[in-house]
């Protein structure tokens, strides 16, 4: 299992099965979160974290997993996943 695998595994099985495209999930190392984000770009999602968190991001794609994850820079363990 590589290291992206090990990250989506932390969230729980219904969390995952609730995956859907349009919106972005986010677990923080407490909560676990989601907002939409319907047709947003990645630049759109890099700038909601810009804007809301004072964070730079990178959007990392992974299209085994039809998932892009989100790195929050500042925020080494803050889990980002945006279904495609």
């Amino acid at each position: 299992m590589n290291t992206f695998e090990k990250k989506i595994q932390q969230f729980p099985e219904t969390v995952r099965h609730a995956w859907s495209i349009g919106f972005v999930f986010m677990y923080n190392g407490k909560n676990f979160q989601h907002f939409p984000a319907r047709q947003w770009t990645d630049a759109q999602i890099k700038a909601y974290f810009k804007e809301n968190y004072d964070c730079s991001s990178n959007v990392i794609p992974h299209p085994e997993f039809k998932l892009k994850e989100v790195q929050v820079d500042g925020h080494p363990t803050w889990i980002v996943i945006v279904p495609y």
